[in-house]
């Protein structure tokens, strides 16, 4: 009898682990941060090998990077977790928020880069009474709430504009932030030059220079998608193109847009696709799917109603989510959400005005929850 006992009483710790792993594996995401905090068997499932660290791509959750509109209190830390209701009844709605920590954040312009594995990259640019000091770069890895900020920047002539890019290599595991900016410099005959710079994890602690396109990049930062960052730019002849950066070998190449029309073009990654908006006289939007080999087929057009126009200076149309209706979640704009329907050609705001003065969405597509380091060194890495 005492030896039955002995066995059941073994047996009670893997029970527990795997009623553990049930509980966890019914709750939405965002609910996992805490429960790590419940005790040390709950974390260690969550941290386990086992626990699945992807998203569903019908997940209904984005994390949004939101800029309130009061004046009384403006703030750029504000980070929530958003819910898409499927049936869009409630539209969108907040059910997880965080403020980004003080210490790299206050008194800060603060500007989303991209998003990649799971993972977040801001530029900061601190307000001081004189003037704006220089960039730094923030990873940040919302599962931990673990912060990793790059060394400070070195360059002393002044950076005109400035763009940035984060990304993953596939082959090495490792994750690179890139800076491309056009520098002021007197002693050059053209009195300016363009620049890019690669801060690789676990190789090279600091920034380094690599071959930069002879013309100018736009200011909005880089979209990453398999292994490339994708930003927009001017060739030598000043016509629109994309530059795409390879993450393993490092080497920019150019793809061109569909045509020359329209203005204001924006890249983002949908549906595991690079997309470009254009736009058009009497806000008309046309968007285009880049194919596989560099081509380009249109998706749709759109028009925005007027009763919809509102005075932001980030004119655009971007993709966010296809609902289970086929209707596709865009945010116009910057500032709303808004509902695209492929079968009537036709736009509906989702949701009333906010105090939101802009905010920037990312779908999650995985977890992390291992060392931050050791994710961007390529230590720990299931991807």
């Amino acid at each position: 009898m005492a030896n039955d006992q002995d066995i059941i009483s073994n047996k009670i710790p893997e029970l527990i682990h795997d009623v553990v792993e049930l509980i966890l594996s019914k709750l939405p995401y965002y609910y996992l941060p805490s429960c790590r905090l419940v005790c040390k068997t709950w974390n260690n499932v969550i941290l386990s090998s086992k626990y699945d660290l992807s998203i569903s791509a019908d997940s209904n959750f984005l994390l949004a990077h939101v800029y309130s509109n009061r004046r009384d209190c403006p703030s750029f830390r504000d980070l929530h977790c958003l819910e898409l209701d499927p049936d869009h009844v409630k539209g969108v709605r907040s059910v997880a928020s965080l403020n980004l920590h003080r210490k790299y954040f206050q008194h800060s312009f603060i500007s989303t880069i991209n998003s990649c594995n799971g993972l977040l990259a801001f530029v900061v640019t601190k307000n001081t009474k004189r003037w704006l000091t220089p960039n730094t770069v923030v990873i940040f890895n919302p599962m931990t709430n673990e912060y990793l900020e790059l060394p400070k920047d070195e360059f002393k002539r002044k950076r005109l504009n400035c763009s940035y890019g984060f990304g993953f290599c596939p082959r090495t595991k490792q994750y690179k932030v890139v800076r491309n900016s056009t520098v002021d410099d007197r002693n050059s005959t053209v009195h300016s030059n363009y620049k890019s710079e690669i801060f690789a994890f676990g190789t090279r602690q600091e920034w380094t220079r690599i071959e930069s396109p002879s013309c100018s990049f736009h200011g909005c930062h880089g979209a990453y998608l398999n292994g490339g960052l994708h930003w927009i730019g001017q060739n030598d002849l000043g016509y629109n193109v994309i530059y795409r950066l390879n993450m393993e070998d490092e080497k920019y190449k150019q793809i061109p847009f569909p045509n020359h029309d329209g203005y204001f073009p924006y890249i983002g990654v949908f549906n595991g696709a690079l997309h470009l908006t254009i736009s058009m006289e009497e806000y008309e939007y046309r968007i285009w799917k880049m194919e596989g080999d560099g081509s380009w087929i249109k998706s749709f057009s759109v028009i925005v109603p007027t009763k919809n126009i509102i005075s932001f200076s980030k004119s655009t149309v971007e993709q966010i989510k296809t609902c289970k209706d086929g209707k596709i979640l865009c945010v116009w704009a910057g500032a709303q959400f808004v509902l695209y329907d492929p079968k009537t050609e036709t736009m509906e705001k989702l949701m009333e005005d906010t105090i939101v003065r802009y905010f920037s969405v990312h779908n999650i597509d995985c977890f992390n929850f291992s060392a931050l380091r050791d994710i961007l060194t390529g230590k720990f890495c299931k991807f």
